[in-house]
């Protein structure tokens, strides 16, 4: 997926990080530049865009069908809309591909998923 970018309210340098990361294949690190654009222009639809490619190269599956199907219902922009609606049909295909696996949970979920699927343990005095 070919992707642009246009800002007008966000620090220039904000944008090219994320995409030099995104280039990169640093997508977690394009995610926080990503959030940190939306902050200050939450309708910044080629970011929301990216947003949600991050998303799906991390294999974010429910969250970047989410970022999709938002991207989808709120702009304006033909060619932003394609390209979400693009991705939100991939990342359907792939959640219904992983659910009904039982012991794996997305990647959304983190790094402690391990112990998600393990006997549980005694609990931590401070919880």
């Amino acid at each position: 997926m070919k992707l642009t970018f246009n800002t007008l309210i966000a620090d220039v340098s904000i944008a090219l990080k994320a995409i030099n990361n995104y280039r990169a294949g640093s997508y977690e690190q394009a995610i926080t530049s990503l959030h940190d654009i939306l902050d200050s222009e939450p309708m910044n639809w080629d970011a929301r865009l990216m947003l949600a490619a991050c998303y799906y190269k991390t294999e974010q599956w429910s969250s970047a069908h989410r970022a999709f199907a938002f991207i989808v219902s709120r702009t304006n922009d033909n060619d932003i809309r394609a390209k979400a609606l693009e991705g939100q049909q991939v990342t359907s295909a792939k959640l219904n591909n992983w659910i009904g696996r039982p012991g794996e949970l997305p990647a959304e979920f983190g790094c402690f998923v391990e112990r998600l699927n393990q006997p549980k343990q005694r609990a931590m005095s401070w919880l």
